[in-house]
Order: structure tokens, then sequence, then C-alpha cells
């Protein structure tokens, strides 16, 4: 049984040393002063550099030896070469953890290397230094006012990722907060030599802060251990996996970049599967699902109401749900009868999915119906399209856009059924309105909604969360 290791100091350390720290603006060695800068880290930052006097403001010192404070995490954008010195003085002032952004070990293919990465671990474990990588960005933690890079957002939430790729880590965490993902733990592990995904995965399960965890795998040292942490982690919250490496050429391309060996794809599908947590194919089908575990309730059971768009995305609409395992059931009595009392020429023609474009001109609209469906102890959950080429269509098409969206958000917020959001991706000719879905969209993600830029895509996501 794997032991949740104490990560703490690495998340939320109290005083961070950066070796190789550099004056030179466009350098790691920079960033990663300068993104605590940013960040409003609140400890010590002790510049680590052999030629420099400060670094963005922060007085540099020669040598590890020379801080005069204690130092809860070393960030090293240090050669390989220098990295076993390093690992003698984090002993010396017990440093607790070790970021090597320095790579060029194993991922290299070279022997000279890998027996260097080994001397490396040993010498960690000897030593009683905890190591994150090598060859991995590190840790974005808004919480802890810490970061890679300093472009990356400051409002912290639930969501964790772990990645073995550093420029995914740092697409989903800006994609992700586009769509309304609020990250608190986030980890580039690269080769994971001491601090592998299955630790990094134990930890995050008895993690109070972390709601939803996405990970990107490539491969993994201790198979057994992955899939306890990961039964472990989905047995208390949700976990999504990307598995990459899956095909000759990805599992090739994994093994020179993180030393990763990718493994069967139906052996990863099923451990992935039995352990409880979901699959992902895609950085798409991490997002989607991410959204949807982090924004929407549970939902109680598969009946779904679908409304908005014209007959075309009604019956699209209606594929895509049943496809993923809904049930699309028919507009009950109560619910019609109440239309009937609205717009009579409606009650017999009206279903769900609702058809938006036969309400013109009732007093009815797919936001009245949806609150009607939502009320209604028929469904389980709604999927809602805003069918925003109807409305761009229309005179005053943006203001109509808008204030639809604003009852639809209305709607949404109050409902304690989940209700994903369907608005189209910004593919116009027309800049008016790539300004107006751009605009609408960013409101919804603002007022929490989970949102998505096809039916297909809300249907798959919710699809593999719902029981």
């Amino acid at each position: 049984m794997i032991t949740p290791p104490d990560l703490t100091r690495l998340f939320s350390p109290r005083s961070v040393a950066v070796a190789g720290a550099s004056a030179t603006v466009d350098s790691p060695g920079h960033d990663y002063v300068h993104s605590l800068r940013v960040f409003g880290f609140e400890g010590a930052v002790y510049p680590i550099s052999r030629s420099a006097a400060e670094v963005d403001g922060y007085p540099a010192f020669r040598s590890l030896d020379d801080v005069p404070g204690e130092v809860d995490l070393v960030i090293s954008c240090l050669p390989n070469s220098a990295v076993l010195d390093l690992v003698a003085q984090c002993a010396k002032k017990r440093v607790p953890f070790l970021h090597l952004f320095t790579g060029r070990f194993s991922e290299t293919g070279d022997a000279g290397a890998a027996d260097l990465e080994r001397q490396l671990l040993a010498a960690c474990e000897a030593g009683g230094v905890r190591l994150l990588g090598p060859n991995g960005l590190g840790l974005y933690h808004p919480g802890g006012r810490i970061a890679f890079r300093p472009d990356l957002p400051r409002e912290a939430g639930g969501a964790a990722f772990l990645s073995q790729s550093g420029n995914n880590a740092v697409e989903v965490a800006l994609r992700g907060n586009a769509r309304g993902l609020r990250f608190g733990k986030v980890a580039n592990y690269g080769n994971g030599l001491d601090l592998t995904p299955a630790r990094l995965l134990a930890y995050l399960a008895g993690d109070p802060d972390t709601t939803v965890i996405g990970a990107y795998v490539e491969g993994v040292p201790d198979g057994r251990g992955f899939f306890e942490a990961l039964k472990l982690a989905a047995a208390r919250k949700p976990v999504i996996i990307h598995k990459a490496g899956r095909t000759a050429a990805g599992a090739k391309s994994a093994s020179s970049h993180t030393a990763a060996l990718a493994g069967s794809t139906l052996l990863w599908s099923t451990a992935i599967r039995q352990a409880g947590a979901i699959e992902a194919r895609s950085q798409e089908q991490v997002l989607d699902l991410m959204v949807a575990a982090a924004l929407l309730p549970r939902a109680a059971g598969r009946r779904i109401a679908i409304v908005g768009g014209g007959g075309g995305r009604s019956v699209q609409s209606a594929d895509a749900a049943e496809e993923n395992g809904f049930d699309v059931v028919p507009l009950p009595d109560a619910v019609r009868e109440q239309v009937r009392a609205k717009a009579p020429a409606l009650a017999d023609w009206v279903g769900n999915p609702v058809d938006q474009s036969i309400l013109a001109g009732s007093g009815l609209s797919s936001n009245g119906l949806l609150e009607l469906m939502l009320a209604d102890p028929s469904y389980d959950l709604a999927i809602a399209n805003v069918g925003e080429d109807w409305f761009l269509g229309r005179p005053d098409g943006g203001e109509r856009l808008k204030h639809a969206c604003n009852r639809l958000a209305a709607i949404a917020g109050n409902s304690a059924k989940p209700v994903a959001v369907v608005l189209g991706a910004t593919e116009t000719n027309e800049p008016e309105y790539r300004q107006v879905l751009d605009e609408v969209r960013d409101t919804l993600v603002a007022r929490g909604l989970a949102v998505f830029p096809s039916v297909e895509r809300a249907a798959w996501a919710l699809g593999r969360l719902a029981p």
C-alpha cells in the first residue's frame, strides 16, 4: 500500500532558493525568481548566482552554503554536471525539497546520463532530500504564491493537475482557466525520479483543498504503486487521466521526452477503469471532464432535458445524448400543461429536445422551457444550447444574445441539477460577431457555468460523470 508523502512544504514553502539564478531576462534562472516576485511570494527568496549581485531585486548569494536562513525548497537551473554537488549542499543545510528544472538525464538515451540520474536518486535518498523532477518545470500553486511562469493565472481553486510534460501543464492551466477552472496545485514532474506520479496522486487524494484531479501521463516507473494511488484518489474525488504514448509513434516520442515507458493501451485503459478513474484521450477531453467535474453538481441519474438551437441542432443533440447513455425523456404531461396555459398552439408540438425555431412569437423561450423542465422530477440534468447563430442573424442580435444568456445563467446558477451550456466556437468572419461571442462566453464563465463548444463534447463529458 502506497504511503502518501507530506508535501506541504513543497507546494507551500516558507523560503525558496533558486540555484543558477540569472540577471539575464528571458532565462530560466531569471524566470523562476521573477515568478516569485510577480505572484507575491511572502517568504524569503534567495537567488544563488556566481556572477550576479542581485536578481530581480533580491540580493544574490554565491552558494547555498552562504544563505543565512532555512530553505524549504531549492529550484535548480544548473547544468546536470553540478547537481550532485547541489544535493550535497541541500543535505548539509537540511533542505527538505529540491526541484530540478535541470534536464539531460535518462531522457537523452545516453548511458552516462542515465547513470548520473541513478547517482542523483541515491544521493537524494541518502541526504534526506525529496526530489521533484528532473527535467520538469516544477510547481504552480497560486495559494502558496509560487509558479513556474509569471503569466499564469493568480486565482486559486480546487482543480489539481499532474503532468509529465511542461508545455502540457502550461496549456491546461491557461486554457482551463479561460473556461472557469481555478487551479490549486499543479506539478510538472518530468522524469518523476523520486516524487513519482503515484506519490503525487496519493498526496492529492488526501489534500482537502483539491476537489478534482487531472493528469497527463506518458509512463510510470511503478505500475502497481500508480494503480493503488489512482484507486485511492478516485475513491475520494473525480480523477481524469490522459494517457499519452498510446501508439507506436507516441511511445517512441515519450521515451525521448521523459524516458517514459508507455506500456499497452489496453492495459492502461483497463487499469484506469478498474481504479474508478476516467480516461481521456486528448487535452480537450481532459479539459471538458475537469470543467464538468469542477463546475457542475453531480447528476442523480441519466434522464436529460435538452433545449435550444434549431431543428438540426435538436436532432444532433438527441443523437449525442443517447449515444452517451442518456435517456431523452419525452416532455412530461405536467410540463406540457404549463406550456398549454402559456402557448396553446405549441402544447402538442413542442418536445424534448426543445426546438427553439418553433417558439418565435409564442411568448415562450427555450430558457422558459428549461426552467419548467428543471423543476420537474422527470429530469436529472440538462444541456442548454444557446443557439447563438439564430440570435446573431436578427436585428440587435448581440443585445438579444446577451439578454438570453444572462437569463440562462440565472436559471442554471439557481438549479440544483447540472446544466451544461453549449456556446459554439468563435468561427465567423464577422469581427462584430467574434467580439460578441467572446464577450458572452467570458460572462458565462465568470458566472460559474460549465460552457462547451459543441453539444457532442458536452454530452460526452457529462456521460462519463453521470451515474
